[in-house]
């Protein structure tokens, strides 16, 4: 059945309504019909007056545009197993989670062969960010796919934010797992600059200022440390789903036969705080356990951390 607005603009359908869905979904709907779905029946009440479909293949049969918003790989995986076959010949599928290029790529071969339009454009951003639709997108896909897609995912990013990667679905995939892997890196590579500094009696807030601005600049100093000193480890995002991206990062390095050392110690890291915390909310967790050993933590008042020296 076919369902579209008054002025015939293409039915929008949305699975997956948690941190990023959500504000997305109520994006989208300023401009488009929009129909959700969520395992979780009590996301409804994040998405009011957006129409409910009470299965995935009913909104899938449903709709002219499919976006999935989904934690990880596993998810798109039995998501697609039951949308893919009832999506229409000639829909369009847009991914917006960060995956696995592998699990895009054979996707996107069942996809064509059922005449459906595939780009993947895992996105980059915070909540914030998709309130105010200031997203960026890493686009990946055929130029016909890409040219339905990049209209829609226009309105939910900011003026610089459509980034295009690439042909082929992955390619999107590939270039954010790259992007979070150098961030991940970053992060804890300036933590234990920031560490040593405060430890030696320079004052984290002038040690801040003086290392963003220097050449080991960086967008975690320019971004995203003033959140940490806050005491913020970025808990919208599980330790557990680092660890996922950093494995399949090894895998796609393996594949390529590029040694990674420099990765691959930022990934044990992760691991150990995976270990030692648990697969709770935390981005920075590795971070967290750099100042367990330390016996100091990252703050901008001295007298939250007293003197390292001591």
């Amino acid at each position: 059945m076919e369902i579209r607005g008054v002025d015939d603009r293409p039915m929008i359908g949305v699975v997956g309504l948690g941190r990023m869905g959500a504000p997305i979904t109520g994006t989208l709907r300023r401009d488009f019909p929009v129909g959700v779905f969520d395992t979780d029946i009590d996301r409804k009440r994040a998405v009011p007056a957006t129409r409910w479909f009470p299965t995935l293949p009913a909104l899938a049969e449903a709709v002219d545009v499919l976006i999935t918003v989904l934690p990880g790989p596993r998810e798109v995986s039995a998501c697609m197993a039951d949308a893919l076959p009832a999506l229409r010949p000639g829909s369009l599928w847009i991914d917006l989670t960060s995956g696995d290029p592998v699990v895009t790529r054979d996707l996107a071969e069942q996809s064509r062969r059922l005449d459906i339009d595939v780009v993947s454009a895992p996105m980059g951003g915070s909540v914030e960010e998709a309130k105010a639709g200031n997203l960026i997108f890493f686009v990946g896909g055929q130029d016909s796919a890409a040219a339905k897609a990049i209209p829609i995912l226009r309105l939910l990013s900011r003026r610089d934010g459509i980034r295009r990667t690439g042909a082929r679905a992955e390619d999107g995939q590939i270039v954010k797992l790259l992007a979070n892997a150098l961030w991940f890196a970053n992060a804890v590579a300036a933590s234990e600059a920031m560490l040593i500094g405060q430890s030696l009696g320079i004052p984290s807030s002038d040690l801040h200022a003086l290392l963003r601005n220097s050449a080991g600049g960086s967008r975690f100093l320019d971004d995203d440390l003033d959140k940490l000193l806050e005491g913020d480890y970025f808990a919208t995002f599980g330790i557990d789903r680092v660890v996922e991206e950093l494995d399949t990062i090894a895998a796609m390095s393996a594949s390529a036969g590029v040694s990674t050392p420099m990765l691959d110690a930022s990934a044990a890291l992760h691991h150990q705080a995976l270990d030692r915390f648990g697969p709770i909310l935390g981005e920075l967790l590795a971070v967290r356990l750099l100042e367990t050993s330390a016996g100091q933590q990252l703050r901008r008042d001295p007298a939250q951390r007293g003197d390292p020296r001591e």
